[in-house]
């Protein structure tokens, strides 16, 4: 009888034992999914993971396929378009994104079955000038009295009744500035006075003279492709003062004027407080140091870029990586099959304060009245850190799934995308 007792005690001790474990890892799983803060969600559309009114935001989408990314950027153009929120999207040969655009009458296409492209159309003089002279200045190092020559360019196309647009000032014969002064005034476009005056700008910046010849025959050769004369061309300043959006297919990472003059004059709008979002569609950020510079600066203006490994895209520099996540709002995650790409993120993402539960076990047989076995279970908990989102989710995580940071709400979620 003493046997079934001790028997029956061991039992009901070992059944209170198992509930109170039960219930402190119940206690400790609670605290390690409050602590880590990722919710699950069953399913999410692309209108609630892209609000109407989140047209202003700054935005990353990385990873996945194309056609996912696609959709995602699809969403956010029809949030600008339907605002009337002017938007500029700088691509490589992206045709599906220009389709959707196309097809849906998003925004006006500049590419090479779009002639439609004149960097200088909405721009004052002074915005000339400081396009020319900020551009790919190590190159062509114009100096301050280049302004001079291309005042004379203005003035004598506003003379003739020409625009002053991009085109005009490319077939201009810059060598014959001296005959074009002269035909003005036989021509009675100009009178004696302003002649003069034009003579006294072209000696102030004869210098420079050749190099503005050589700028605009470059930039003509990286711009042809897309570029026209005619009325009703569309810039990037134009685009941003009407609240449209202009699709601009860049064609290559290596037209660095293109991007620069692009860039510049997003600085001029910026300057302005003009209000506009800059997309970019895997363009290759790292290779050109103004484009950096412009989606790391804060202003009016808010950045969406969408690639398929954002960290790749830039070369693996981490702090032009910190600085551009940095100012994001919502950071949406697709697959990486970096597995550096994805330790990166993850630890973006941040870490967490884990309760870590271990186990182990002991026992063997004994020999009282009679023989038996007895096996002791113990629980090791400790505290460490964790990240939030492990690498290997990122690097594994199944097609239409993804995970979302949102840094307004303070929010992480991992959802199918329906």
């Amino acid at each position: 009888m003493s046997g079934q007792n001790d028997s029956g005690g061991g039992c009901f001790l070992w059944f209170i034992t198992w509930i109170f474990r039960a219930f402190r890892n119940r206690k400790i799983k609670k605290y390690n999914e409050r602590s880590r803060g990722m919710f699950q969600q069953e399913s999410i559309t692309t209108d609630m993971l892209f609000p109407s009114e989140s047209f202003q935001d700054n935005i990353i989408v990385s990873g996945g396929g194309d056609g996912e990314r696609l959709r995602f950027g699809e969403r956010i153009i029809e949030n600008c378009s339907s605002r009337n929120h002017a938007m500029i999207i700088l691509h490589l040969g992206n045709g599906s994104l220009e389709n959707v655009i196309a097809t849906k009458g998003l925004g006006v296409i500049a590419g090479k079955n779009s002639k439609i492209y004149d960097p200088f159309t909405s721009f004052e003089l002074p915005e000339i000038s400081q396009v020319v002279l900020d551009t790919c200045k190590l190159k062509y190092d114009i100096k301050p009295a280049g302004r001079y020559i291309l005042q004379i360019v203005h003035d004598l196309l506003t003379a003739q009744k020409k625009r002053p647009y991009f085109a005009n000032f490319v077939n201009f014969k810059f060598h014959q500035i001296p005959d074009r002064i002269n035909n003005c005034l036989t021509a009675g476009e100009i009178t004696q006075a302003q002649a003069g005056e034009l003579n006294n700008l072209l000696m102030m910046g004869q210098a420079e003279l050749a190099k503005i010849d050589t700028f605009f025959y470059d930039m003509q050769a990286q711009i042809g492709y897309m570029s026209t004369g005619a009325k009703g061309s569309q810039s990037i300043l134009s685009t941003i003062k009407h609240g449209k959006t202009l699709c601009v297919d860049l064609s290559s990472s290596a037209n660095v004027m293109l991007i620069e003059s692009i860039v510049n004059t997003l600085a001029i709008a910026m300057n302005r407080r003009y209000d506009f979002s800059l997309f970019i569609d895997d363009v290759a950020v790292a290779n050109n140091e103004m484009l950096r510079h412009a989606l790391c600066q804060r202003s009016a203006h808010n950045n969406i870029i969408c690639s398929k490994d954002l960290f790749a895209l830039l070369n693996g520099k981490e702090d032009v990586f910190s600085a551009i996540v940095g100012v994001s709002d919502k950071t949406v995650l697709l697959s990486h099959s970096s597995h550096l790409s994805s330790e990166k993120w993850s630890k973006y993402i941040g870490e967490y304060d884990k309760i870590d539960v271990s186990y182990s076990s002991s026992g063997g047989f004994f020999q009282s009245s009679r023989w038996g076995f007895v096996q002791n279970q113990g629980q090791t908990e400790t505290n460490k850190r964790e990240y939030k989102v492990k690498p290997e989710e990122i690097n594994r995580l199944p097609h239409g799934q993804v995970f979302v940071c949102d840094h307004r709400l303070g929010s992480l979620i991992q959802a199918n995308v329906v």
